[in-house]
């Protein structure tokens, strides 16, 4: 009689660890990249990029490393598809790359507008506006005052928003555009610095001096004056200026304001030599609520903070699914092959079925701090893999993609976010040549260690290129 053998029982890790092996040979530690090297701290004192604290981005060193190192036969196509403040653009410019990029996020954009303004402002005209400031505070009218949102609401002093009043009122009635632009977004860039919150992590964590019912007893370190904080940022602005010389980079940058999930069908094929890039991550992290008192400044409401929400790369649990939007979107375009393939580049990757299977069974059982991380994870990945399809059609042949990303953790479980997307990178017509790994992970939260023990997730830069 023969004997029924039972199959071998698979740990819950067994995809996760197929798909580590597959790629494990073009995975290696490259003691050259550090955490400021790929993030903003490196632009903290670098002229033009130091002006506004843009934490996302990395730093403009960083896309000159790359552009040392792409080995590309074609060097004149630069493409972003997320360019946040339009760093990867003007170090490439500053190369003598044709750079664009497309962002949705109006605090990138005003960034951008800003950065080609200074290359163009009459110098004179900017100091003349900047020593009339104190003028301004003492007796300019309110007229403007700052358009809050509710969640915006007693961020700052009495006083603070009597400045702001008083100064918005005034760069309003400038008649040069590019003194406009300069003033203005200094005042954007000073926001934090005089207000009762501080950008952290997932949310604006708020001063308990706001007046605001907190649970928390949070003091910031120092809460500076408006106006002593704008005058400072224009004379770095006004310094950066006279000392660092006036190339006309501008000419070549390009930026489209929206998201790449939509702009990229206008796109024109097999144009774009090396793409920078770093998209949101999959950590929760809401762009809108962290940038709050930005996108008030710039005057976007209520509705349209929300709508922008919806919006953006699905990386909190509040955004819907944009599945069916994206297919008609194909559809319209007579793509509906690319849309096919990019959703089985997705169902077939063993690995991220296998991660959300654990996170729905853990929201299932109540272990999930939010029970919709699940359709927030499954909803990011499907609009990263159509990123990458959209990437792939635009690449020359030998174009490179430079993709800066974190690996994530929920419930316990790490998510491969650079395995996975190496996975749908080779499925729709990227071969995967290098995953740097940052010598130095991420360390997960005090209350994941707590739960699950102390772990490094990996931070990694890839490198795919196009056959």
């Amino acid at each position: 009689m023969l004997q029924t053998l039972n199959p071998p029982v698979r740990s819950q890790s067994y995809e996760r660890a197929l798909l580590r092996e597959r790629f494990s040979d073009r995975m290696n530690v490259n003691p050259a990249l550090t955490r400021a090297l790929v993030s903003f701290q490196r632009n903290k004192k670098r002229p033009f990029a130091r002006w506004l604290k843009y934490k996302e981005a990395f730093s403009s060193e960083f896309v000159e490393f790359i552009l040392d190192r792409a080995d590309l036969s074609e060097r004149q196509n630069l493409f972003d598809p997320f360019a946040g403040s339009a760093t990867a653009l003007f170090a490439a410019a500053e190369r003598g790359w044709k750079a664009s990029g497309t962002e949705l996020l109006p605090i990138g954009s005003m960034a951008a507008r800003a950065r080609a303004a200074a290359l163009t402002v009459n110098l004179r005209a900017l100091s003349m506006a900047a020593a009339q400031l104190d003028d301004v505070f003492a007796c300019y009218p309110e007229e403007r005052p700052f358009p809050h949102l509710r969640i915006t609401e007693q961020a700052f002093t009495k006083s603070t928003e009597s400045e702001l009043s008083r100064y918005r009122t005034f760069v309003a009635r400038q008649k040069d555009r590019d003194v406009r632009t300069l003033l203005d977004f200094a005042g954007l860039c000073v926001l934090e610095d005089v207000s009762f919150t501080r950008k952290d992590g997932q949310y604006l964590r708020w001063d308990k001096r706001s007046g605001r019912k907190l649970g928390s007893r949070f003091i910031k370190n120092a809460i500076l004056r408006f106006r002593d904080a704008v005058q400072e940022k224009l004379h770095h602005i006004i310094s950066d200026v006279q000392t660092c010389g006036r190339v006309p980079e501008h000419h070549a940058v390009k930026i489209l304001h929206g998201s790449f999930l939509e702009h990229a069908f206008a796109m024109k094929a097999a144009e774009t030599d090396l793409v920078v890039t770093s998209p949101p991550y999959c950590n929760r992290y809401d762009y809108t609520r962290t940038y709050a008192l930005e996108l008030a400044y710039l005057g976007l409401g209520e509705q349209a903070v929300r709508d922008l929400r919806q919006s953006l790369l699905s990386a909190t649990v509040e955004n819907r699914s944009k599945v069916e939007a994206l297919g008609r979107l194909f559809r319209s375009h007579n793509e509906t092959h690319r849309f096919d393939a990019i959703s089985r580049a997705v169902r077939s990757c063993g690995a991220l079925q296998e991660v959300l299977a654990i996170l729905e069974r853990g929201a299932d059982e109540g272990h999930l701090n939010n029970p919709h991380i699940p359709r927030m994870v499954k909803n990011y990945f499907f609009e990263m893999a159509v990123v990458v399809g959209h990437l792939s059609r635009l690449m020359r042949p030998g174009g490179v993609v430079v993709m800066v990303n974190d690996n994530v953790r929920y419930f316990g479980e790490e998510i491969p976010v650079d395995l996975l997307l190496a996975s749908f990178a080779e499925d729709l017509g990227f071969h995967v040549e290098k995953i740097w790994i940052l010598p130095r992970g991420k360390g997960n939260s005090s209350q994941q260690m707590g739960l699950h023990g102390r772990s490094e997730l990996r931070k990694c830069v890839y490198f795919w290129r196009k056959p």
